[in-house]
This record gives C-alpha cells, structure tokens and sequence, in this order.
C-alpha cells in the first residue's frame, strides 16, 4: 500500500486549494465527531461502544446539514436511529464487556494501521477530485431532473430514474441480505401465524415472563373494569353520571402480555399518541419526496422508526399489532411493486424504468400532474418497512421467544410484589361510587359546566 501511495504521489497531479469547511459549525461537530469514534474504539463496554457510534453517526448527519444535504442528514439520521436499535437488540445476548484487549505492541501496531488506511483513502479522494479535467456530469442533474425524471428534487430523482437500474439492484440485494440474515435466526417456519395479543401465552410460558406478576396484573385489570362498570350502573339507578375517562383502557393490546416491571405506562401512552403521527410524516416525505427533501427511502425508515416503537413499548405481541403481516410477505410485495413501476412505461411507448408522466384533473382535487417514477419509490417505501419489521421479528421478536424458551431472565417475581397487586385487585371491587375520583354527583356536574 505504501508502494502504491508514493507511486501516485509523483505522477498524480497538483491538489487544488482544499477548504477546511463550508460553514464554520461544521468545525466543532467534527471535532466531537472524530472524538466519538476514538472513545467508541477505545470502549471496553459494547454499550457503550454503540452509543459513541452513534454520536459519531448522528454528527456526521449534522454535517450533511450544514453543508446543504437535507436528503443525505435525513437519511443518514434515520439509518443511524434503525442501526442503533438493531446494535442494543443483539447487545442484549452479548457479554458487556469485549474480549480481553490485546497486548500493547499489537494494539499500537493496529492503531498505526488504521490510521495510515484512512489517510491513503483521504488523499486519493483529493487527487481524484483533482485530477478531473472536464466539467462534472453533475452539472446536468439540476436540468435533466426536471426534463427526463419531471422532479425537482436531484436527490431523489437521481434514485428512481437516472440510476433507476442501480437502485433497482439494490433494493434487490437489500432483500436478500434480509432475508438471509432472519433465516438463519429463526428456528421455526418464517410463515406461521403472526405473534399477536390475541395469541395467548400457554400456562407453561417460561419465567421470562415473570408469570406471577403478569397474572395478577391481568387479575387486577380486569378488576378494575368490572369495578368501574358496577359502579357506573348503581350511579346511574340513582340517577347520578359516573364519568369513566379511560378507566380500564389498554393504551397497547400488546403490552398487556408483558411483566408488570416490564411496562411503562408513559412510554405506551406516548408511543400510541406518536405512532399516528410518524406514519403520516412517513408517506408525507414518501409523496413529497420528488420536489421536497423525502422521498421513500426516507419515508419507509421514518415508518419503520415507528414499528420500533410500538415494539420497545409493548412487546413482541405488540409489533404483530401494529403490523400483522409477515415481513417477507412485505419485503416481496414492495420488490414486486417496484418491478412493475419499471415495466409501466413499456405501455406507453416508453422504456424499462422511464419515467412516465400522467396529467389528468379530478372533480374536487382540480388537475393532477402524477409521475411513474412514484410507483417505484411506493416499492422502496414498502420495501424498507418489510427490511424493518423483518429485522425487528429477527432480531427482536425472535430473541425474545428464545429467552422465553430458555428462560434466562429475570425470573418469577418477588412475593411482595405479587401480594400487593393480588391486594390492589380485591380492593377494587369494593371501592363506592361515592369514593371514586370520577365520580360526578348533580351538583359537581353543574358546577363543571
């Protein structure tokens, strides 16, 4: 490599004047970013490994800001986010801490080596800058999006039409990997029935569960619902209004499958009430995306982000809820959707993967001026919410089921615990109309109004 590198040295041409940043806050964050990824090297806890990494990750995307990449920080940002989750989910069947470090000739020595790497890539990325000699293709981009791909957006129609066949093959790949990577996780049949909260637990469920706790917490649910409706029916023969605000609600019908300790009731709220919102401002950037930042790259991680919430909320029950369908019947469905996009124009005198304009007018809507170039990016939308939900059923869900097999965990709960929720449960039932909190007699209903 050394050879090599003073070879090109002498007969490579004169680097040009280099700019140390396009803005000046892209200096600090450069800064914090190259020191992340020296701690994360030198972490002896994998935890603490990946959070450096993702620190270095998420810079890196402040970087593309900064510069004026609002496609590239969001994508970086979102891919960051899924490999983070992905890094903590295999962590949790890993040691804490690395393999002894080795000795420290040999530490130094690969130290050396990794910085002498990066620095020959860092100085053939500035002779090849250097070194060209005619305008850049580039310069067309901003001309040919508009005529040939009907988009504004460079970024994204670069993606799915002027290297349509590249993105094409890569979403191929990306199936592949994914499906390969969850085969050789799974150790039962991949289209079998999808885990659901409906799918109840067998009695001999593995203590992973912490099966005491979780039966008294159903028993004390379902105590509390029985309670609030017996008294709302002896308000009402007395003619008074017992308002009930959610009393009994499941915010999650998957977490109610999960331990007591397991369970945070703030967490579940807040993912249901996001949820929504982060599937609408997933396909926003996805129909956005050919004039806007977006596209469904984009959009299909920001929908995934989503999955992994309802996931870390409320299960493995709850990720079959929010989306029961099987991730490879989903990761199919978008390759599928995407070939046909690339075989549309062929009925209009087009070819493979030309993108096809429609314009038509609709009676409310007023006209419409759609591309086919959409239709492919719906196929990576769906296809990177299949890689998702393909890595959280893997990864996640699978694991999971593995540990209740095995029962490693934490093991039955405590008997204080259990006792004071049984306790909590038989005083539900004997709580008075009177005494509750929602309770409204006549005269507190006309003072609230």
């Amino acid at each position: 490599m050394g050879a090599i590198m003073v070879v090109i040295l002498i007969q490579a041409p004169h680097i040009g004047p280099i700019r140390s940043a396009d803005h000046m806050a892209q200096i600090p964050v450069a800064a914090v970013t190259i020191i992340a990824a020296l701690a994360a090297a030198r972490a002896r806890r994998r935890m603490k490994a990946v959070l450096l990494l993702g620190v270095s990750g998420y810079g890196i995307a402040l970087i593309y800001a900064l510069h004026g990449a609002p496609d590239l920080a969001l994508t970086q940002v979102m891919v960051e986010t899924v490999t983070l989750v992905v890094f903590i989910l295999v962590l949790r069947r890993l040691p804490a801490y690395f393999s002894n470090r080795p000795l420290r000739a040999s530490r130094y020595f690969r130290g050396a080596v990794a910085a002498f790497s990066g620095l020959v890539v860092a100085i053939l990325g500035l002779l090849a800058t250097s070194a060209r000699t005619q305008a850049p293709v580039s310069e067309n981009f901003p001309a040919e999006a508009l005529s040939f791909g009907y988009g504004h957006n460079i970024v994204n129609v670069t993606l799915v039409d002027i290297r349509a066949w590249d993105t094409f093959g890569e979403i191929s790949v990306l199936l592949v990997a994914a499906t390969g990577v969850a085969s050789l996780l799974f150790l039962r049949s991949r289209t079998g029935i999808v885990d659901r909260s409906r799918n109840v637990r067998s009695a001999d469920t593995s203590a992973v569960w912490d099966t005491q706790a979780l039966d008294r917490a159903n028993a004390l649910h379902e105590a509390n619902r029985r309670a609030a409706a017996r008294r709302a029916a002896e308000a009402k023969e007395r003619g008074q209004y017992l308002r009930q605000p959610g009393r009994g609600r499941t915010w999650l019908d998957g977490a109610i499958t999960l331990s007591p300790r397991r369970r945070s009731v703030i967490f579940e709220v807040g993912s249901r009430l996001v949820f929504s919102t982060m599937i609408m401002l997933s396909l926003y950037l996805l129909f956005a995306g050919h004039n806007q930042p977006g596209g469904g790259f984009a959009g299909g991680l920001m929908a995934g982000t989503a999955l992994i919430v309802r996931y870390l909320a409320g299960g493995r029950y709850e990720l079959g809820e929010a989306l029961p369908f099987h991730a490879g019947h989903v990761l199919g469905f978008g390759l599928a959707l995407a070939a046909l996009a690339g075989l549309l124009p062929l009925a209009f005198g087009g070819t493979i993967l030309q993108t096809t304009v429609f314009d038509f007018t609709l009676p409310i809507w007023g006209p419409v001026h759609l591309a086919s170039a959409l239709l492919f990016d719906c196929g990576v939308y769906v296809l990177v919410v299949g890689l998702v939900l393909d890595i959280l059923r893997s990864l996640g869900a699978e694991i999971d089921r593995h540990a209740e097999m095995e029962g490693s965990d934490d093991g039955e709960g405590d008997e204080s615990t259990t006792a004071l929720i049984s306790d909590d449960a038989s005083r539900a039932e004997e709580i008075p109309a009177e005494e509750d909190p929602d309770f409204q007699s006549p005269q507190r209903e006309e003072a609230n109004r």
